[in-house]
C-alpha cells in the first residue's frame, strides 16, 4: 500500500539563493520547518495561532540536485516512525515539473511536549490514529 504524503508547495524566492544561483543549504531547513508546521496544523486541524503538541528536536538534510530562483517545489511529508515519546517525518523535496526530480531529502524528529509542565509525553494513540487515517500504515 502506497503511503499518502502531505504536499506543501514552495516557490523559491530570490533571497533563497546563493551566489551560485542555487538554494542555499540553510534554506532547505526553512522549507522543512514550513512543511512540518503546515502538515501538522492541517492534520490536527489546529489554527496556526495554536502551538503544536510536540517540538522539533533533530533535523538532517541530504542535497540531491540544485534548485534555483523561480523554481516551484513541493515538499512531500510523511511520518515514518513512532517511538515512545517521539516520531520521525521524512520530507522529500521535489521540483514541481515533469518527472518531479528530487532536489533534497530532509528528516526531522519530534517529541510530544507538555508546555505547562515543560516535560515530554508519550505519543498518544489518538495522534497515531490521525496519522494512519491520513497516510495509511507507517
Amino acid at each position: 500500500m502506497e503511503t499518502q504524503r502531505f504536499e506543501t508547495p514552495i516557490e523559491v524566492k530570490y533571497r533563497d539563493v546563493d551566489t551560485m544561483g542555487h538554494v542555499g543549504s540553510a534554506v532547505y531547513y526553512d522549507y522543512l520547518q514550513h512543511a512540518y508546521l503546515t502538515f501538522m496544523h492541517a492534520l490536527l486541524d489546529l489554527p496556526l495561532s495554536k502551538k503544536l503538541p510536540h517540538i522539533m528536536v533533530k533535523t538532517a538534510c541530504e542535497y540531491v540536485r540544485p534548485a534555483g530562483y523561480g523554481d516551484r517545489l513541493k515538499v512531500c511529508s510523511s511520518v515514518t516512525r513512532f517511538g515512545q515519546k517521539s516520531f520521525d517525518i521524512e520530507h522529500v523535496m521535489r521540483l514541481d515539473s515533469d518527472g518531479e526530480p528530487i532536489v533534497a531529502k530532509a528528516y526531522s524528529t519530534h517529541v510530544m511536549f507538555d508546555y505547562e509542565r515543560n516535560a515530554s509525553l508519550p505519543v498518544p494513540d489518538s495522534f497515531k490514529e490521525q496519522v494512519k487515517r491520513f497516510q495509511g500504515e507507517i
